[in-house]
């Protein structure tokens, strides 16, 4: 079976549910270049190049009021009571991507934020990190369930104990 591309995962996602939403459904790297655009005109590339530099920009500022905070956590909101923008972050293979919308003329942007608010959760769970466990062998023929991608998975207690002891100077 054929790995999806990142932009063919996302699409995925997005497409059965642009329909449902008066607003254009956009997804743009952390660099400013597009991955998805339900609207594909001449704005697309400037979007996705605002929409990198506006929550870049928005990072920065937040930092001078309290650096402890995970970025992943925010949304950024621009808009009146009927039209505006609406980004969330995401990560996708240890990428940050930006899930945005722009509406105008909304009868109900609470909805539509709660709607967005929603994909952006689905597409967090979807895209999740899932670590893999496999068996390993150990000493006399006994098997362990461990994870791939730990560097000392082999490693007892006792060594660790030894590894990290303290010893008089």
């Amino acid at each position: 079976m054929k790995k999806m591309s990142v932009s063919e995962r996302i699409k995925l996602v997005l497409e059965p549910k642009k329909s449902g939403l008066n607003a254009r459904l956009f997804v743009t790297r952390e660099d400013g270049i597009t991955v998805y655009d339900s609207v594909q005109n001449q704005t697309t590339t400037s979007v996705a190049a605002l929409v990198s530099g506006v929550w870049q920009a928005s990072e920065a500022l937040m930092g001078l009021v309290n650096q402890n905070n995970n970025v992943m956590e925010f949304r950024l909101g621009f808009d009146t009571s009927s039209e505006g923008i609406y980004l969330f972050p995401f990560e996708l293979e240890g990428k940050r991507y930006f899930l945005g919308a722009i509406y105008q003329d909304c009868i109900n942007p609470g909805q539509l934020k709660r709607k967005i608010s929603m994909i952006k959760e689905e597409m967090d769970s979807l895209f999740a990190v899932i670590p893999t466990t496999t068996k390993t062998k150990i000493k006399n023929n006994k098997t362990s369930v461990g994870r791939d991608g730990f560097l000392f998975n082999e490693i007892s207690d006792e060594e660790i104990d030894r590894l990290f002891g303290v010893r008089g100077i």
